[in-house]
């Protein structure tokens, strides 16, 4: 039985390392991996993030990290923006679709009004999202800047 719940990135961080490992080999950018749990706990004890964990007899097997806030162009719109989501390779299936459910839930009863799931163009993820009624929102385009340039 899967039990979807918060988390607190502090007490869950070093003991997922490899979980946190495998997303980076599969979805991370070319430059070093090294997360800062406390950063994460930073966010989450301001109330801009909230993490939800997938955890099978206590082991964590996939989680969501989510930032919620206001917009800038109008504060009274509530947003919830995906950081990261994954599930262990092995536990994949149905997992990630109730753990984005279980997320948008808690976004939900955070204000949000709108969410936004990030997701490398042309892969599967964006594929689904696409069939479940999410629509392109936005692009991001990402040039690594040496010297200022």
């Amino acid at each position: 039985m899967i039990e979807y719940r918060l988390v607190n990135p502090s007490e869950w961080m070093p003991s997922i390392r490899a979980l946190l490992e495998a997303n980076w080999g599969e979805t991370g950018f070319g430059f070093a991996f090294n997360p800062s749990s406390e950063m994460y706990q930073r966010l989450v004890d301001s109330g801009v993030m909230f993490v939800v964990g997938a955890l099978e007899d206590g082991e964590m097997v996939g989680y969501c990290t989510m930032i919620v806030s206001g917009g800038l162009h109008n504060p009274d719109i509530i947003m919830a923006a995906s950081d990261a989501l994954f599930v262990r390779k092995d536990k994949r299936g149905v997992i990630a679709g109730r753990l984005m459910r279980a997320a948008e839930r808690e976004a939900v009863g955070r204000g949000a009004a709108h969410v936004v799931w990030r997701a490398r163009h042309g892969t599967s993820f964006a594929d689904a999202l696409a069939r479940h009624g999410y629509a392109p929102a936005d692009i991001g385009m990402m040039k690594e800047l040496k010297n200022g340039h």
